[in-house]
């Protein structure tokens, strides 16, 4: 039942957001320009997104956008939330960094977080406290994407 709520969930995530995937490039940071892979949810002024890092750790970031009832909210600190991928679900304990306005997790480079990120088509991530609406993000190109901030730990 869940691979069927999941599959009919990933098949609503709008046109433009799939045909959008993963992007990766050089992206200006505190420290100066990073390697950075992201993708963008659907919904709001400003979508959702997820995006990868790399420093000592790899440092996932997870941020609500503008989605509807997000504004004003509390932000529980540290927060699990659960990444969805069909087959598996992977929980992050993540804490809000205010000064980017999203939750971050930092994570080893081997972490099997990183490999599920590379498969499948799909991953809906949600807060397990029911504070905020689920959110889903297409993998299309996240294996090319995510490669090419795993070249830029070492």
């Amino acid at each position: 039942m869940r691979r069927l709520f999941l599959a009919a969930a990933f098949a609503a995530i709008s046109t433009a957001s799939l045909a959008a995937g993963w992007q990766s490039g050089m992206v200006e940071d505190e420290g100066g320009p990073v390697m950075q892979a992201w993708v963008d949810g659907d919904g709001g002024d400003v979508p959702p997104e997820l995006r990868l890092m790399c420093g000592d750790q790899i440092n996932v970031r997870y941020s609500f956008g503008s989605g509807p009832g997000e504004e004003g909210r509390e932000y529980p600190d540290p927060l699990k939330f659960d990444f969805d991928f069909g087959t598996e679900t992977k929980t992050l304990t993540m804490q809000y960094e205010e000064m980017d306005g999203a939750f971050a997790a930092y994570i080893d480079t081997k972490d099997p977080f990183v490999a599920l990120l590379k498969s499948g088509t799909g991953v809906r991530v949600s807060d397990p406290t029911g504070t905020w609406h689920d959110q889903l993000f297409p993998l299309q190109g996240s294996s090319k994407a995510v490669d090419a901030v795993l070249k830029s730990c070492n």
